[in-house]
């Protein structure tokens, strides 16, 4: 198998074409994580990449492929991979460390073998959340409050 082949050898990576198997919806780093939180425990489940690239990481959601073509236009902070485009890929086995040291690459959550994907729904829709305002502002008070919180208990 080609992506065997790929992740056995330097730099570890296979490229993987997307739009049959999977799409990818890849967000920068501050809008990923508000969108696996808004996925709540589906997120826990579903394989996200990350990649350490300038001036901040991005995500790559792996999600069902979807051929509706109903996607919201994509500001710069998203876009949609899907038929036609690839994905660089390491092995889901890959040492985290070693592969950002090698590629820039880690799995924030390895596809585990099950097949298990995001379903492009859900994903559209904790997007649009992800994209409210008002919601952005509740959850940093949420965060701040339990950062905050978790500080004064260890003291």
């Amino acid at each position: 198998m080609e992506v065997q082949r790929q992740w056995d050898q330097p730099p570890y990576v296979a490229r993987i074409p997307t739009g049959r198997r999977f799409d990818a919806l890849r967000l920068t780093q501050p809008l990923g994580l508000t969108v696996l939180w808004e996925l709540g425990g589906l997120a826990e489940k579903v394989p996200v990449l990350e990649q350490h690239i300038e001036p901040r990481p991005v995500f790559y959601i792996l999600a069902h492929a979807d051929d509706s073509d109903t996607w919201p236009p994509q500001p710069r902070s998203s876009s949609v991979l899907t038929t036609g485009e690839s994905i660089a890929v390491p092995s889901p086995n890959a040492d985290a460390l070693t592969g950002v040291q090698r590629h820039a690459l880690l799995w924030r959550t390895a596809p585990d073998g099950s097949g298990h994907l995001a379903d492009p729904d859900a994903l559209r829709a904790a997007l649009a959340r992800a994209r409210d305002t008002d919601r952005q502002s509740a959850r940093v008070r949420a965060a701040r409050s339990a950062f905050y919180g978790a500080k004064h208990r260890r003291a």
